[in-house]
């Protein structure tokens, strides 16, 4: 199945207001017969103080990762477990790299943006030749989705969320629940024991399945947010349901894409999270698929 991509991510009050850039980062990126997007959020405490950078070489990290990944994968081959697992530890590791680059090639500046904030106990810690602590100042969840052949692979660390449409007209939300992500709360990229903590679904998108996937949306906790804690996923579904696909089959895809990021996400965080929002998502080409999953 190929899929209309987008990516967009938006700058909350809370941060901007204080002068801290976006620490949401999304893209989309497409090669051969891939298809994939991903969503990062930066943590805004005061000691992730290259958060924003963070989950800018997340993304990036990650597609140099599903490049080398999908390079040897026929569109009839179904991903493996073993497979998934070392795709998932190698781009922690390729991150982790890229973050401690990013360190040496700009060191601490007393006037950095942020760094006056950080507490006394990470500056020490920063300060200090144990390299085990760099990661921190960047820390960061990822959410990707990488389609190829008949197959969508979704790899999540942290907070935010996936759902998926399904042609049966159902929308799930297909990777397993992480406990320890809970209000501020979040498992990321930067923890110690990381490669622990990725949680991964794979979708067949198989034409005769009723389960293929016809929508794909990934989005940080700043769109989850925007509601109350215990009845997001309804809201959710409600938005990419009846604003969202409704837009694109009423208006098309590039005017839905500008509205999306001129408008309706910039509303959302000035009326719901007031936090930064990244929301991508893959959706279905076939408009009449599309119609008959909403019931059009």
């Amino acid at each position: 199945m190929r899929f209309s991509m987008f990516a967009a991510s938006v700058h909350g009050k809370k941060y901007f207001e204080r002068g801290v850039p976006c620490q949401d980062s999304s893209s989309v990126s497409e090669f051969d017969n891939v298809q994939t997007i991903a969503v990062a959020d930066g943590h805004g405490g005061k000691d992730y103080f290259r958060s924003d950078t963070g989950s800018r070489l997340a993304v990036a990290t990650a597609f140099e990762q599903i490049k080398i990944f999908c390079r040897d994968i026929s569109t009839d081959e179904i991903f493996s477990e073993g497979g998934i697992k070392s795709f998932e530890l190698k781009l922690l590791e390729e991150w982790r790299k890229a973050v401690k680059k990013n360190w040496y090639e700009n060191p601490v500046r007393e006037n950095e943006s942020r760094w006056q904030n950080v507490s006394e106990k990470y500056k020490a810690r920063y300060a200090s030749a144990n390299e085990n602590h760099i990661p921190v100042a960047y820390g960061t969840t990822l959410i990707c989705a990488v389609s190829i052949g008949s197959q969508v692979l979704i790899v999540q660390i942290g907070d935010g969320s996936c759902v998926v449409l399904q042609q049966n007209g159902e929308f799930k939300m297909p990777v397993p629940p992480e406990s320890k992500n809970f209000l501020n709360v979040t498992t990321s990229l930067c923890d110690p024991d990381a490669y622990k903590k990725f949680r991964h679904a794979v979708l067949d998108c198989q034409e005769d399945s009723p389960l293929a996937p016809v929508a794909i949306f990934l989005s940080t906790d700043g769109l989850d947010d925007c509601w109350p804690i215990f009845e997001n996923e309804k809201h959710l579904y409600k938005l990419y349901r009846e604003v969202i696909l409704d837009s694109l089959i009423e208006n098309g895809f590039a005017r839905t894409r500008e509205e999306l990021r001129e408008e309706l996400l910039p509303h959302l965080t000035a009326r719901g999270s007031n936090d930064d929002i990244s929301l991508a998502y893959l959706v279905t080409k076939d408009f009449n698929l599309l119609k008959r999953t909403l019931g059009k």
